[in-house]
């Protein structure tokens, strides 16, 4: 007697995926885009894409973290990257075995953080030259929160929210100015 392996009545193959599977796949790789979108400026150029790939994410990176544009933008970015199923992203991703953690922007930002929280006031008024629209009370009050948040820490072993938020801030205006930090300010 004969095994039946599927049902013949059904439209598909037993071979054929999913819906359910299909759909996961897709939400992998929006994942994936996002991740790639997400990197810093070194890791992002490192990456091979197509041409309406690339551009397609970069108008997504000038969108605002979290917002629905930003989702719907990765989201055609995802249904553009299916169109060419030989590309190698997840292997290319998986190569840089880094993330925007390594990107030299960042470290530069840490630096000056630190220089901000040490007192060096050349520091903050260069960053106000620098920046002529960045809000400088909001500014020193971030560095005072981060500085205060620093000798408690030298005490007791803490998170630093402070800090954190001043990096952030920091990270946020340089941005929005489209500059970039000099090497004599971080001296």
């Amino acid at each position: 007697m004969v095994e039946q392996q599927y049902f013949e009545g059904f439209d598909k193959s037993a071979e054929n995926d999913s819906r359910s599977a299909h759909k996961r796949e897709a939400q992998a790789l929006r994942k994936l885009i996002e991740k790639i979108a997400n990197l810093g400026e070194q890791s992002f150029n490192k990456i091979i894409l197509k041409d309406d790939v690339k551009a397609a994410i970069l108008v997504a990176r000038k969108l605002k973290a979290n917002s629905d544009e930003r989702r719907r933008q990765l989201q055609y970015v995802a249904k553009l990257q299916r169109s060419y199923p030989d590309d190698n992203l997840e292997e290319q991703f998986a190569a840089l075995g880094s993330s925007s953690k390594t990107d030299p922007k960042v470290l530069r930002l840490e630096r000056l953080r630190e220089k901000l929280i040490q007192g060096d006031i050349s520091v903050l008024n260069a960053l106000c030259s620098l920046i002529l629209d960045i809000d400088r009370n909001k500014l020193r009050i971030l560095v005072k929160k981060a500085k205060e948040e620093q000798s408690v820490a030298d005490m007791v072993q803490k998170e630093k929210p402070h800090s954190r938020h001043l990096y952030k801030f920091l990270k946020q205006e340089i941005a929005r100015a489209n500059v970039e930090l000099p090497d004599e300010l971080l001296k």
